[in-house]
């Protein structure tokens, strides 16, 4: 087998026919490297700016409001003794009340109350045309979107056993601004103030 390094000269062709495909070869490789090493340097850029300004803040609103509806379910049974609090207040409906926002505010996810990423979705949509898939059935998403659908099927099942009738709600940054106005009152009430640094 010849060496395209032979000093044979009847090789110069075979030599520079190597060497332009260990060139070729280099400069390709080269090539998918630098593109590999901008794509994790743009998403890393990406996450960042996702976590601390969309990811983080909601994460830790929707926490302070969790731990606060906790709180207020383990303080409330406390009043019920003469002088805590207005005699006119239903203690009874209240507990009652914060029962059910505790309860809605965990069943929040995050892809719930997340705003969209439409510059993210126009990109994904430009890549997936490009490779000839439709971005309804990208199989990341759609496994996602089976899961999620598992999980509102199992929570939506009634004690009969059997899901309910119409198809589970998902709850949305409004619906979590309604129970924050709702957590407030009866914050008021029982002369507690939820955190006001949510943002």
């Amino acid at each position: 087998m010849e060496s395209p390094w032979d000093d044979n000269p009847s090789s110069d062709t075979t030599r520079d026919t190597e060497w332009t495909k260990i060139s070729s070869e280099f400069t390709n490789a080269g090539y998918r490297e630098g593109i590999t090493a901008g794509k994790e340097a743009a998403l890393q850029e990406g996450f960042d700016a996702g976590f601390a300004n969309v990811g983080a803040p909601l994460g830790r609103e929707l926490g302070i409001l969790r731990g606060f509806a906790s709180a207020l379910l383990s303080y409330i049974p406390t009043l019920s003794q003469p002088g805590a609090i207005d005699p006119n207040v239903d203690l009874e409906q209240m507990l009652s009340s914060a029962r059910h926002i505790a309860s809605s505010l965990s069943k929040v996810r995050f892809t719930d109350i997340a705003p969209r990423d439409l510059e993210a979705e126009e990109h994904a949509r430009e890549h997936l045309d490009a490779e000839g898939i439709d971005m309804e059935q990208n199989p990341d998403l759609e496994e996602k979107r089976t899961m999620e659908g598992l999980e509102d099927l199992l929570s939506s099942m009634t004690t009969s056993g059997s899901p309910s009738q119409a198809g589970p709600k998902r709850p949305t940054i409004e619906d979590v601004r309604s129970l924050e106005e709702q957590l407030q009152t009866i914050a008021h009430y029982v002369q507690l103030d939820i955190p006001n640094d949510l943002n």
